[in-house]
């Protein structure tokens, strides 16, 4: 007789990641969202890959989207995983209530 053994791949397979959006029921991914969006980019500034955060190809695709519209509109950094938000000293300058405190 003849035993149905499993092969060892099959035994060895990871259980695959859920999609952290579809468990919290988030539909829309919005570029402005930088705290939702930070912990999808590397320190170096890469986009982590799905494999790894376990976000499906759908939302992938969202992710990815979203990312590059708030690099483009300085929200994220292309290098470092956020821009800081500062005020800076030419902004202080134009400031009508700026001016009223001197």
């Amino acid at each position: 007789m003849r035993r149905n053994r499993i092969p060892a791949s099959i035994l060895l397979r990871r259980k695959r990641k859920s999609c952290p959006f579809k468990e919290a029921g988030i539909t829309r991914i919005d570029y402005k969202d930088v705290e939702l969006l930070k912990p999808y980019v590397t320190e170096g500034g890469k986009i982590v890959p799905s494999r790894i955060s376990g976000v499906s190809t759908s939302y992938q695709r969202k992710l990815q989207l979203a990312i590059k519209r708030a690099r483009n509109l300085a929200l994220l950094s292309y290098t470092a995983g956020y821009v800081p938000q500062f005020e800076s000293t030419r902004v202080q300058r134009f400031n009508p209530a700026h001016r009223e405190a001197r």
